[in-house]
C-alpha cells in the first residue's frame, strides 16, 4: 500500500513518539527487520531521519513491515496502536485445532474434561474457528504421530502426572510408562511452527510445563495436585475465555488462562494447586539476551 499524506504526518508522529533518539530507532529497525538505519537515511535530525525512513519503506512497499516492526518493538505506544489501525489490514481469522490427548483414563474425569470443553466451545462467541480432536488411552508414539498428522495450535494433555514432573503414558502393553519433562520438550521442538499454546492438565505438570516453554509460547501446566473438580473447572474456564470476542490487541491465550483461574477461583477448589502461565523466552535487544519465562 502507499501512505495518504495524513497517514504519513501520523506515522511520523508516531516513530518520533515511540523512539525518541535515533539509537533506539537504529536498533528497533536492526533487531525487527535487519535494516541498516544510516544506510537508508544518512544523518540529520530526528525528524529528518524518520521522514528519510518512512519515504524509503513506502517507495519500496516494506512500510507496513516497519509499522509492524515498530508496534512489536513498543507495543504499549498508544500512537503506534492507533497508526496500526490504520495502515496495516487486519490478521485473517485463523481457524483453531484443539487436539486433545487423554492418557490412562481411570474414572470419568477424563469424559466429563472433554464434554465440558467441547460445551465450551460449543458457547463460544467464535465458536466455528475451533475444531476439536481427540485422541484416548495414548502412548509415547500416538502423541509424536497426532501431533505431526494433525498439526494443532493447542495442545491439551489430560492424564496424570508424577512428583518429579514425568507425565504419564502407556506402553504397548497397556502399563504406566512416565515420561520425563526433557522428552517432552524435545517433541514439542519438533512442533513450534505451529503449536501455539499446550495445557497440561495433570498433577505435578508445572516442571513440563516450564521445559516446553523453551519452544512454545505458552504453555499452562500446575503446581500441585489438583482435583478432577479443579482440573473440570479451570478447562471450562480457559475454553471459555477462548472463545470470547477479541477487542483486538489482547492477548487471547492470558485471558483465557485469566479465565481458567477466575473459574477455580468462584467455585473455591484451588485448595493449593494453582494452574501457572509459562511463557517462551524472548530476545531482549538491550541486555542481548534471552530472558527467563514469565511465570503468572
Amino acid at each position: 500500500m502507499s501512505l495518504s499524506g495524513q497517514q504519513n504526518k501520523e506515522l511520523h508522529s508516531a516513530l518520533i513518539d515511540a523512539f525518541p533518539n535515533t539509537v533506539a530507532l537504529e536498533q528497533m529497525l536492526k533487531f525487527q527487520l535487519d535494516k541498516n538505519l544510516r544506510e537508508i537515511a544518512g544523518e540529520g535530525t530526528l525528524g529528518e531521519i524518520v521522514f528519510k525512513l518512512i519515504q524509503r519503506a513506502d517507495a519500496e512497499g516494506w512500510v507496513e513491515d516497519l509499522v509492524r516492526a515498530a508496534c512489536d518493538f513498543n507495543p504499549k505506544n498508544p500512537k503506534l496502536i492507533t497508526i496500526i489501525g490504520q495502515v496495516v489490514p487486519p490478521k485473517p481469522t485463523q481457524h483453531q485445532k484443539i487436539l486433545i490427548l487423554t492418557a490412562i483414563p481411570h474414572g470419568l474425569r477424563l469424559d466429563k474434561e472433554i464434554r465440558e470443553i467441547e460445551s465450551a466451545i460449543r458457547r463460544a462467541t467464535n465458536r466455528d474457528l475451533f475444531e476439536i480432536r481427540v485422541i484416548t488411552a495414548v502412548r509415547p508414539q500416538d502423541i509424536r504421530r497426532a501431533i505431526a498428522e494433525e498439526q494443532p495450535q493447542i495442545v491439551h494433555f489430560c492424564g496424570h502426572g508424577l512428583e518429579d514432573g514425568s507425565l504419564v503414558l502407556e506402553d504397548d502393553r497397556g502399563n504406566n510408562q512416565p515420561v520425563a519433562p526433557e522428552g517432552l520438550a524435545s517433541l514439542f521442538r519438533s512442533h513450534a511452527d505451529y503449536v501455539r499454546c499446550v495445557l497440561l492438565n495433570a498433577c505435578y505438570s508445572e516442571k513440563p510445563a516450564v521445559a516446553i516453554s523453551q519452544y512454545i509460547d505458552y504453555v499452562i501446566g500446575m503446581n500441585n495436585p489438583i482435583q478432577d473438580s479443579a482440573a473440570i473447572e479451570f478447562a471450562r474456564g480457559f475454553y471459555d475465555g477462548l472463545g470470547y470476542k477479541n477487542s483486538g490487541n489482547q492477548d487471547v491465550f492470558q485471558r483465557a488462562f485469566d479465565e481458567g483461574i477466575v473459574a477455580i477461583k468462584m467455585e473455591n477448589i484451588l485448595q493449593g494447586a494453582i494452574p501457572v502461565l509459562k511463557k517462551k523466552k524472548k530476545y531482549d535487544p538491550v541486555l542481548k539476551k534471552k530472558k527467563k519465562y514469565d511465570p503468572v
